[in-house]
């Protein structure tokens, strides 16, 4: 007997979707633009061609929407990077190119980090795979194959914050240079050969 199949997604469904994602894509126009304390839900409802009280259904409050927003866009970009921590420059330079081609990420983040800066501790799937990245650098630190002159979490955060760009630069990501790439892989690559920093 052939294994059943999946009954598709019933029209309701799609529609609840459908408007979901509206509601996501028009936040994160108007968070990037204003932060959370300067938007509007009602800018977001006009934009997303739904009514507010859909906007509170799905997420609640202002806030809940923001905090969607960000998970959504941290873990679409993390799915866009691939993580080896054999090659932290390339991965450094990888992150370096999803905030070059979507700058509203790195204003978003800016926002995040003024507003709300607990939040990425909040976020289990944030967590999770940051836990994730940590652990696997200490297994090749424990190797060999990367230094150990920082621990593994304040390594992470080190090329993190060199791939985001300093705060000037930051909120024109689309005109961070090829230049610029080249310099981080080579920063990266400075940071974390075997060997590691004189202390």
């Amino acid at each position: 007997m052939a294994a059943e199949q999946a009954a598709p997604p019933t029209p309701a469904v799609r529609d609840a979707t459908a408007t979901r994602h509206r509601i996501l894509q028009a936040a994160t126009v108007e968070f990037a633009a204003s932060g959370l304390a300067g938007a509007r839900v009602s800018r977001i409802a006009e934009r997303a061609r739904a009514n507010q009280r859909m906007i509170y259904a799905y997420f609640g409050s202002k806030d809940g929407l923001f905090d969607a927003v960000l998970e959504h866009h941290v873990l679409v970009a993390q799915d866009a990077v691939t993580f080896e921590a054999t090659d932290l420059p390339g991965y450094a330079q990888q992150v370096f190119d999803v905030y070059r081609t979507h700058p509203h990420l790195v204003r978003l983040a800016l926002w995040q980090a003024l507003e709300r800066p607990d939040l990425m501790r909040s976020l289990a799937p944030v967590v999770r795979t940051m836990s994730d990245k940590v652990a696997a650098i200490a297994r090749a630190q424990a190797a060999g194959l990367v230094s150990d002159a920082l621990p593994a979490e304040r390594l992470l955060d080190h090329i993190l914050t060199l791939a985001h760009g300093n705060l000037v630069l930051a909120g024109r990501a689309y005109s961070w240079t090829d230049a610029q790439r080249h310099d981080l892989g080579v920063s990266v690559a400075l940071m974390t050969a075997p060997g590691g920093a004189p202390s």
